[in-house]
């Protein structure tokens, strides 16, 4: 593992191996699946990555080469969201990012690095505006999708059968509208979505505006029987209903026996 140290306000990073929390509590596995977007944007770099176990809160940094030479932080503190945009990047240079995730008292290691750049060609005639990510295949269309930002729960814990208040706040990074997006709400043990999870609300949104912020409150009914415990809500969202595109964000609950 990388252990980063603090110098004249940039970490540096150093091969180690840190003693996280106590030495019986079990160091969470990095997020997985980092990418940096290469070239797409010429206003910022967009940094996704994914959740693996019980992680929940996550910190980004950057450097200048993919063995971690000067290391920074860009988050300011702890985020719960799994994305992040970094308009602090120049042109013509190349970044390498990485990620700690947390599960509220230890960290992780730092996830792999993955390179990412602005757009360096000048002369495309969209330059000065953002546009939606192409596909691959030849002649698809461009997918404009909604970022989680944040979710949040009325309360803490639950018992099996109440209903669960949420605050999703979303955030359309583009300068496009996302023309239908699928939200879909599931129960999991975990903040990793697959098929273990338990499907509690879906529905579709329309005419999400361009470079544009929303607060979204729902409202779900929590599955009985249910063992007592800790819980992730998780908040889907598919542009046009392409699940392959899908993007999340969760939060965490308890279950209680009440």
């Amino acid at each position: 593992m990388l252990f980063l140290f603090f110098c004249g306000g940039t970490f540096y990073a150093q091969q180690h191996t840190p003693r996280l929390g106590s030495s019986n509590a079990a160091v969470p596995r990095p997020p997985a699946n980092l990418n940096a977007s290469d070239g797409v944007y010429d206003k910022f770099v967009l940094i996704r990555w994914e959740p693996v176990g019980k992680t929940s809160e996550y910190r980004l940094f950057r450097a200048t080469s993919p063995a971690g030479a000067s290391l920074t932080e860009l988050t300011k503190s702890s985020q719960s969201s799994t994305w992040f945009c970094d308009y602090s990047a120049e042109k013509g240079k190349d970044y390498f990012y990485a990620v700690m995730g947390s599960d509220g008292k230890n960290y992780s290691a730092l996830s792999a690095f993955d390179k990412g750049f602005l757009r360096k060609d000048d002369k495309v005639a969209q330059d000065e505006s953002l546009t939606a990510i192409e596909h691959e295949r030849y002649a698809a269309p461009k997918v404009v999708f909604v970022l989680v930002e944040n979710v949040r729960t009325n309360v803490g814990e639950y018992a099996p059968g109440d209903t669960a208040h949420l605050s999703i706040s979303l955030h359309n990074v583009f300068d496009e509208p996302a023309h239908r997006t699928e939200l879909r709400i599931y129960l999991s043990e975990d903040a990793t979505w697959d098929f273990n999870d338990r499907l509690l609300l879906n529905k579709t949104y329309s005419g999400f505006p361009a470079n544009a912020k929303a607060v979204l409150e729902e409202m779900t009914l929590l599955p009985t029987p249910l063992l007592p415990g800790e819980y992730f809500l998780l908040v889907v969202l598919a542009p046009e209903g392409d699940i392959l595109n899908a993007k999340t964000g969760s939060t965490i609950i308890n279950i209680s026996d009440r």
